[in-house]
């Protein structure tokens, strides 16, 4: 089986002063989109950040209208891992409103292969993000979040985890920690102790880098912001194989 990621669009809209190559973020969409449809992918994941902050509520509001109507029209389900971004001019329930669920972290199968969507837009102290009440340096997974993933896995089977933040990123580089989960360890601890996780797929950073961790690949997917033109890198597609899985057809 397959299916398509795409993470840190970052569109705004006309305008408003562009990040980036974000201005150019919605045509790059379409193209992926087209490109994973192309490839019969059963499924998408975006790992958040769709939006930039627009002049109001009322016009991000809108900008993830257009953005859930873009993504219905070719197909195949796309699941949405919630990034900062979006709760920056809305509430969690408006947010949650838009997308017709009252759910941040749920899993899905399909066939025997479990997907785990996770939510890290928690602030320290236990609230959720929303209407900007968040730093984008401190999320994390709380602890009825971490409660319902240690009792998911401790049914076997094979899984791949999806985040905004990262579960694992290190560099070297003295700011690593902004980019990840605060608690970080105890999640990628719980990861490796469940013997089935394959792969966690993240975004945030912007930038490609994949990291092997106790059996584990940390695979961050780049934002097409950065890139000068639409390059299928930032549209990868992954096939889950009998032994594996491979990234734009190379194995990891």
């Amino acid at each position: 089986m397959r299916f398509g990621l795409f993470s840190d669009l970052h569109s705004n809209l006309p305008g408003l002063p562009e990040r980036g190559y974000g201005g150019r973020s919605l045509e790059d969409l379409r193209r992926g989109l087209a490109r994973f449809r192309e490839a019969g992918v059963d499924f998408a994941v975006s790992l958040g950040d769709n939006v930039q902050p627009a002049r109001d509520a009322r016009e991000a509001a809108g900008q993830l209208t257009d953005m859930i109507r873009l993504w219905s029209g070719y197909g195949f389900p796309v699941h949405a891992v919630f990034g900062n971004h979006e709760f920056q001019q809305l509430t969690s329930d408006e947010v949650l409103a838009f997308w017709q669920t009252d759910r941040t972290y749920y899993h899905f199968y399909v066939g025997e292969i479990r997907f785990v969507i996770l939510d890290t837009n928690v602030n320290p102290d236990g609230t959720h993000y929303g209407a900007d009440n968040f730093d984008w340096r401190f999320g994390m997974i709380d602890a009825a979040q971490t409660t319902w993933l240690r009792e998911l896995l401790a049914t076997p089977a094979r899984t791949f985890v999806f985040t905004h933040n990262c579960l694992r990123w290190e560099t070297g580089d003295e700011h690593d920690d902004w980019f990840r989960v605060t608690n970080s360890r105890e999640i990628c601890d719980l990861l490796a102790g469940s013997g089935c996780v394959e792969a966690v797929f993240q975004g945030h950073h912007h930038t490609a880098r994949v990291d092997s961790w106790h059996g584990i690949r940390f695979v961050n997917i780049p934002s097409p912001e950065r890139s000068p033109a639409y390059s299928d890198e930032d549209f990868p597609i992954v096939e889950v194989t009998s032994s594996g899985f491979t990234l734009n057809g190379r194995a990891l």
